[in-house]
């Protein structure tokens, strides 16, 4: 079992980098870009190993992919979205999405319901991470310059 998840998380990182470089992230943010997206997998896997629900594990990767944009951000004195953008690859419901488009063209109803509902409740915890870390982002901002 370790083995795999080995591997899965070497996939994230060269996922992750690959985005990167298809973003055009310049210099080492790249590299960062790939850590970002191996760490963001590894929390997604401990969660959903504990949690057992698609929901929960990636709204908790959501926000850490989130938390990680922001500090990257302000080490490297760039936006966050770029690092938030290429790290949070690995999360991306694709294979739910294939399935869904599979099961519609097979015409099995229930594979694409059930394959839709999941990529969608991927989606919306992936949604939800973002705008959390986004809003008390915002909110911690505003209190630094009301406390100068």
């Amino acid at each position: 079992m370790i083995n795999s998840e080995i591997i899965q998380l070497a996939a994230a990182f060269v996922g992750s980098l690959g985005f990167a470089l298809i973003l055009k992230i310049k210099g080492k943010q790249i590299f960062y870009a790939g850590i970002g997206g191996m760490l963001t997998w590894m929390v997604y896997l401990i969660a959903y190993d504990y949690l057992q629900s698609y929901f929960v594990s990636n709204f908790i990767a959501a926000v850490f992919v989130a938390i990680f944009a922001e500090v990257m951000a302000r080490i490297n004195k760039a936006p966050a979205t770029i690092f938030l953008t290429a790290a949070a690859v690995p999360l991306i419901p694709g294979a739910n999405l294939y399935n869904m488009m599979y099961g519609l063209v097979i015409q099995n109803k229930t594979m694409a319901q059930t394959n839709g509902m999941t990529a969608l409740v991927i989606a919306l915890a992936i949604s939800v991470g973002f705008v959390v870390i986004a809003v008390i982002n915002k909110y911690l901002n505003r209190l630094k310059r009301f406390a100068r």
